[in-house]
């Protein structure tokens, strides 16, 4: 099977569960489309609680790889830097201090992660900085300031350029 399918040799507990992260992922993208702040920052945060789960399993049942690492990055970049972009521009605005706030929010948290991935090739693989799905929660929350208790939507821009700036210090 595996002639016709390669990649089913990454198959293995822990990348099944970081793609579990995924299906929360896509979940809380359907409840952004029907316009659900609840069902999508239930979703984010049971993929943040899975990215915990899947570097533990990975090392308690020795199944590191780099593959798995990957795989793993992916789906936090998707879920933790791009779902809460999406979600501000849906559930608070789209104006300009508020995308300008989103992308540098996104792309320190793409800067992360691959330097994470850089670090770990290395054999040398250590955190610095706010990990990503810590940093997703604390967007959502902001998110979830400005949307039930009337917070101006300039605090969700300074939260969102805050944790930028953490993900990425040391």
């Amino acid at each position: 099977m595996k002639k016709y399918f390669p990649v089913l040799q990454h198959v293995n507990i822990p990348n099944l569960i970081t793609t579990l992260g995924l299906a929360f992922g896509v979940a809380g993208c359907y409840f952004l489309t029907i316009g659900s702040l609840r069902g999508t920052i239930l979703c984010l945060s049971f993929a943040a609680l899975i990215d915990l789960v899947d570097g533990f399993l990975a090392g308690k049942l020795n199944q590191r790889t780099i593959f798995g690492q990957e795989l793993d990055s992916l789906v936090d970049f998707f879920v933790c830097c791009i779902m809460p972009v999406l979600m501000m521009l849906v559930f608070v605005g789209n104006s300009i201090l508020l995308i300008c706030a989103a992308l540098f929010a996104c792309a320190c948290g793409l800067w992360r992660l691959a330097n994470y991935n850089i670090t770990a090739s290395e054999k040398r693989a250590y955190f610095t900085g706010l990990p990503v799905p810590g940093g997703a929660m604390l967007l959502a929350i902001s998110i979830w300031l400005v949307t039930y208790y009337d917070f101006p939507t300039w605090f969700c821009a300074l939260v969102f350029f805050l944790t930028g700036l953490l993900m990425v210090s040391s």
